[in-house]
């Protein structure tokens, strides 16, 4: 008679099966979301502030307060405004402002972004006192209110630059067909 030795497989130590069981749902649980939060209430909406900034940087139209609030702001900066300009040897009027207000879209942002290269590229792009935007328009703004040096990276973001790709590709490693293992660039 010929005895031969088996081994056991590791996943039948107790202790291992034990410790899995016990442990398991704890690793798992970094899986899971946490629940969304309420909003804040439509009434409290005008109250609400950005935590870390002052109360004033946030305005309502719809609240008659806010627009009050808003237009005194307003003329005190133009107050300030002169006031520089005079300690700065300036006199007469102040020179007129160009704003802008860049829409969302997402990838629509690149007519956004390509309409400013070639406002640049026209010669008439004015220097912004104030841009804002919303969505990929917010991404846009701080770009356009720092003027035509930095048309060059935006262009980059929306056209494929290194920024772009750097979204898109894969940095964990890939096995190709033949079965050998490979980073993509």
């Amino acid at each position: 008679m010929i005895a031969a030795a088996v081994a056991r497989p590791s996943f039948c130590r107790p202790w291992l099966l034990t410790s899995a069981l016990a442990l398991g749902p704890l690793f798992l649980q970094g899986c899971a979301t946490t629940p969304r939060r309420d909003a804040v209430p439509e009434d409290l909406q005008t109250q609400a502030n950005v935590v870390g900034f002052p109360s004033g940087i946030r305005y309502f139209p719809r609240d008659a307060g806010h627009v009050e609030e808003f237009e005194r702001d307003y003329l005190d900066s133009l107050d300030r405004e002169i006031h520089y300009r005079y300690n700065q040897g300036e006199e007469g009027p102040l020179p007129p402002a160009a704003f802008l207000a860049i829409s969302g879209g997402g990838d629509n942002g690149a007519f956004g972004a390509g309409l400013l290269y070639g406002w640049t590229e026209a010669g008439t792009r004015p220097e912004f006192k104030l841009v804002t935007g919303v969505s990929t328009g917010a991404l846009i703004a701080p770009f356009a209110f720092l003027g035509p040096a930095y048309d060059e990276r935006l262009k980059a973001l929306y056209t494929g630059g290194p920024s772009c790709r750097s979204c898109t590709e894969t940095r964990w490693p890939t096995t190709r067909p033949s079965g050998t293992s490979s980073r993509s660039t």
